[in-house]
This record gives C-alpha cells, sequence and structure tokens, in this order.
C-alpha cells in the first residue's frame, strides 16, 4: 500500500499554514493534518501544542485535530508522545470555551483513547451546545467504562440528530459485547425513529441482543419500501424462519437494486437455507 503523505515535502511550518486554511472539512487543509499525523515527529507535536494557545479557535481546534492522531501513520503504527498529547488535551478540554474547538478535542482524546478524559467527556456530553456534545460523544466512544456506556444511552437521546445518530450507533454496534436492560431500552426507544439511519442502528443493535422487540419492526421494515440493509443485517441476527419468504421476495423484486445491497440480501438469505443464523 502507498502513502501519498510520505512523499510530501512541504516543512512542517507549511503544513501548519495549509491547516490553517479554508473551512473546518476543507480538504487541502485535511491533506495537510494527514501529512503531519504521519510524521509524527517532536518538530510536530511542538508545533501543534502551540497551536493550543492561540488566540484563534480555529487554530486551537486544528492543533487539536493534528494531537488526536500524531504518529497514526499506517494502520498498526504505534502511537507517539501519548502521555504528553494526554495532558494538553485534557487541558484544553477543561480551559475551552469555544464548542468547535471543544468538539475537535472530544474527538481528539477518543482518537487517543486517553482514559483520564472520562470524566471530563462525560461532562462535556451536558454541554449546552449540540456542536460540543458531539464531541463528547465521539470520545466516548473509544471509552470502556461503565460510566461511559450510561452517558452515550442519555447521548442517544439527544435534541440534535447528529448526536443522536453516532450514541445509537456505538451503543448498537461498537459495543456488542455490552448488554444491559438500560441499553436495549435505550435502543427500542429510537425504533420510534423517523430518520432511517438512527432506526436501522437500533434495529440491528437490537437484533444482534436477539431482543424480542426487535421482530416485528424488521418483519415490517422488510415489507417496506425501500428495504436498507440495516433490516437485512437484523433478520440475519434474528434468524426468524418466518423472514425467509419475505426475503424471497424481496429479491424477486429487487433486480435492479444496486450491486452491494443484492450481494448482503443473497448471503442473508443463504444464511437461512443454510440454517446458519447467527
Amino acid at each position: 500500500m502507498s502513502y501519498p503523505e510520505r512523499d510530501d515535502e512541504r516543512s512542517t511550518e507549511a503544513l501548519i499554514q495549509a491547516s490553517l486554511e479554508g473551512e473546518e472539512d476543507d480538504e487541502r487543509a485535511w491533506a495537510a493534518i494527514r501529512v503531519l499525523h504521519f510524521r509524527g515527529t517532536r518538530d510536530v507535536l511542538d508545533a501543534a501544542l502551540r497551536l493550543l494557545d492561540a488566540p484563534s479557535a480555529k487554530a486551537r481546534g486544528r492543533g487539536a485535530d493534528i494531537l488526536g492522531q500524531l504518529g497514526a501513520s499506517s494502520p498498526g503504527s504505534v502511537p507517539v508522545f501519548t502521555e504528553e498529547r494526554g495532558e494538553a488535551l485534557l487541558g484544553l478540554l477543561r480551559r475551552e470555551e469555544d464548542p468547535a474547538v471543544l468538539l475537535s478535542a472530544g474527538a481528539a482524546l477518543g482518537h487517543l483513547r486517553e482514559p483520564r478524559a472520562l470524566s471530563e467527556l462525560i461532562r462535556l456530553a451536558s454541554h449546552p451546545t449540540s456542536e460540543a456534545r458531539y464531541g463528547a460523544v465521539h470520545g466516548l466512544a473509544a471509552m470502556d467504562a461503565p460510566e461511559a456506556v450510561e452517558a452515550l444511552i442519555r447521548l442517544s437521546s439527544d435534541e440534535d440528530r447528529d448526536v443522536r445518530n453516532w450514541a445509537t450507533f456505538d451503543l448498537g454496534t461498537l459495543r456488542e459485547d455490552v448488554d444491559t436492560p438500560q441499553l436495549r431500552d435505550a435502543l427500542a426507544a429510537r425504533l420510534g425513529e423517523e430518520d432511517s439511519e438512527i432506526f436501522g442502528e437500533a434495529l440491528v443493535g437490537l437484533a444482534a441482543r436477539k431482543d424480542p422487540r426487535a421482530v416485528e419492526p424488521v418483519r415490517a421494515a422488510l415489507c417496506g419500501n425501500p428495504v436498507t440493509v440495516y433490516t437485512l443485517e437484523a433478520a440475519a441476527s434474528l434468524g426468524d424462519p418466518e423472514f425467509y419468504p419475505l426475503l424471497l421476495a424481496l429479491r424477486d423484486s429487487s433486480a435492479k437494486a444496486d450491486g452491494y445491497f443484492l450481494s448482503v440480501l443473497d448471503d442473508v438469505i443463504s444464511q437461512f437455507e443454510q440454517g446458519k443464523q447467527p
């Protein structure tokens, strides 16, 4: 696998400057940040630390963006300067007031999997702005503590769609090994969502835990339009034999569906036919 970041000859100073250009999601800025992540040197660390004390909120946020994945040059790479990065990001989280910077700091601490951040991220989960709470949900997603799960359960009913969506995904899919009545109830509460993605994430999570509350929603969703991959995955997890004829009928009527959907559908039907439902 090739890494274009390896061939970038710009200086650290030039890359830092490039990271500050454009809007938050500017691709050229993020390309520069990825190069800085790849390098992961003391020079880059020091430059990012200086950004955390900048008068500009944008610069402080970019400092957090850089620190969060510093040294993440490739899959399996070893994190660098974890102690210093953790201390700096915790300090930023405790003193910062700008919601966009709090988002970057929360997400960065999640990338770093900094256990000392747990209490601060739980506090951030109650911030009055959805942007900051979105940072909290990203940070908490990397925490294994029961307190993190409790905070994510609260965030799964957040008024903000993106916060609610990420919390539901974390509870339903990223934490399949966690199974408590409270977590199941939180997922079941999201079955009333009009948002198809949040509904789907909740359905998949409940089905993976064999919760009977997922059976009727899956049956109804298999007869709906459009049927999503979420529904197919939930049907496979539950393995209810009554789903099989519905899946066959779906295949007969889905000849023009996209290739990925059809491949998942064929795989799920095969599981039913072989009696190998999860």
